[in-house]
């Protein structure tokens, strides 16, 4: 990845975090913070919903023409369920936030979890075999544990999630799930790396650059 596609990464997530904070912490349920922040959760969603009907009814062998037509009779359906329920979406905001963060971090979970059961390889482990394929066990036992620390880290999200959306004000979680839940990642992998070089400090680690490498490269194992 280029750095200036990095860049607009960086940009569009700082973006993101602005309204959304700025959205929940404002007193007017009618506010454009409001408006942008739930045109921003909606419009992918319903993006999202149009293709996958559109690729389902491409298995099911239907013509373009057929798709096209269906696809488009959902989006007029789904903008106008919106349309309807906007002022009532607007009051919910916070609730919709919430349901958006829980139901993130109960996949990011899932997608460490489930690589610990069943026979899988860890996630962690497979990335780890994609640059070094011949680690050694001790190496192998820490990647299975680093795979279970990030399980545990979204469980944790999760609690304190909940915990302080319905004992704090909603600013309080607000600055929890928005401004600081990227601050809070970037730290975890920073504490794994030092970890790292400390529990296994001559073996040869792989830079973010390589790690990151690693992941796009073996989706498919993943």
């Amino acid at each position: 990845m280029s750095v200036v596609k990095i860049l607009l990464v960086i940009a569009c997530i700082i973006v993101y975090i602005c309204v959304s904070h700025g959205a929940l912490v404002a007193d007017d349920v009618h506010s454009i913070w409001r408006q942008v922040a739930m045109s921003m959760l909606l419009l992918p969603i319903a993006g999202i919903a149009c293709w996958v009907a559109v690729a389902f009814l491409k298995r099911l062998g239907l013509c373009v023409m057929w798709r096209c037509l269906c696809g488009i009779a959902l989006a007029i359906a789904l903008v106008t369920m919106i349309v309807h329920f906007w002022p009532i979406l607007l009051s919910r905001l916070d609730r919709i936030y919430l349901v958006e963060h829980i139901a993130t971090n109960m996949m990011l979970c899932w997608f460490f979890a489930h690589t610990l059961f069943g026979g899988r390889t860890p996630i962690i482990t497979t990335l780890a075999r994609s640059i070094h394929p011949d680690i050694p066990d001790n190496v192998v036992r820490y990647t299975r544990t680093v795979t279970l620390a990030w399980a545990l880290f979204f469980v944790v999200q999760i609690l304190l999630s909940l915990l302080i959306y319905y004992a704090a004000p909603i600013s309080a979680w607000s600055l929890f799930a928005n401004v600081l839940n990227w601050p809070l990642v970037i730290l975890m992998f920073a504490a794994e790396y030092a970890c790292r070089k400390r529990v296994n400090p001559d073996f040869q680690h792989a830079t973010v650059k390589e790690s990151v490498a690693a992941y796009f490269n073996n989706k498919r194992k993943v």
